[in-house]
């Protein structure tokens, strides 16, 4: 099979014929054929869709982490039109439900979770968390309309000044099924927490990346990289100091 060039022939989000369409028109198994669309998967190079089909990936989004701005800016850098269509407006007081970094500081928050698609393609959810005597000021016309930074930044008065990041890896589960991805494929999870000059919490918010479809960049500077010493061979590989410096 030629599905490479296939897929360079139908372009970015061209759909494939299905496998049944493939084996008949190329005379080989059904195993030859998921083998192939696997492999192209694997690459990156074609996405699944739930119910759907296979289609040919448009180029990954790049969420850059060494600056603080709204997640859909990433979209229009791109030259996108993004949809942020607001699935859950609604307030939550079950601790097990909020981000730790809201439970450890407040009882209650309004949760607001979004789901971003390119080019009607799903991307990404946002699972957005106010405190809630932020969130007693926003209404859920504010948050359909704008970014949660807007809406802080232009309604409330606050300027958001740092932010903490986390990023992990977690599988799709039914919960994020908008997402059209497969259940149990994997998901980059990016907890970012911000915060205004004086260290008050302005949002937390967890969001869910579809892998093939946004990738996360960073930039950073080497420091002190000449004072680090090892010694792999050693019972226990151990950190040496050097001219007066923990390397």
């Amino acid at each position: 099979m030629r599905l490479r060039a296939l897929a360079a022939e139908l372009g970015p989000g061209g759909q494939l014929p299905t496998e049944m369409e493939l084996m008949t028109e190329h005379g080989i198994s059904r195993a030859t054929v998921r083998r192939a669309l696997d492999t192209l998967v694997d690459e990156g190079l074609l996405t699944r869709r739930r119910g759907k089909g296979t289609f040919v990936r448009h180029n990954r989004l790049v969420h850059g982490l060494d600056q603080l701005r709204p997640f859909v800016t990433i979209f229009t850098e791109a030259g996108q039109e993004p949809e942020g269509k607001l699935l859950i407006h609604e307030w939550v007081s079950d601790s097990a439900r909020l981000p730790e970094p809201i439970a450890e500081t407040d009882q209650e928050a309004l949760h607001v979770r979004r789901l971003y698609r390119a080019d009607g393609v799903p991307t990404s959810i946002a699972d957005i968390f106010v405190p809630k005597q932020l969130g007693l000021l926003i209404t859920r016309a504010d948050l359909e309309d704008h970014p949660v930074y807007q809406v802080i930044q232009n309604k409330l008065g606050r300027e958001p000044h740092h932010a903490d990041v986390i990023v992990r890896s977690l599988a799709v589960t039914e919960d994020l099924e908008a997402l059209d991805a497969p259940l149990g494929s994997p998901l980059l999870v990016l907890q970012r927490t911000t915060f205004d000059r004086d260290d008050a919490m302005l949002e937390c918010t967890n969001l869910y990346l579809r892998p093939d479809a946004i990738e996360l960049q960073l930039r950073i500077n080497a420091a002190d990289l000449q004072g680090a010493a090892y010694d792999f061979s050693a019972p226990s590989t151990r950190l040496v100091r050097v001219n007066g410096k923990n390397s």
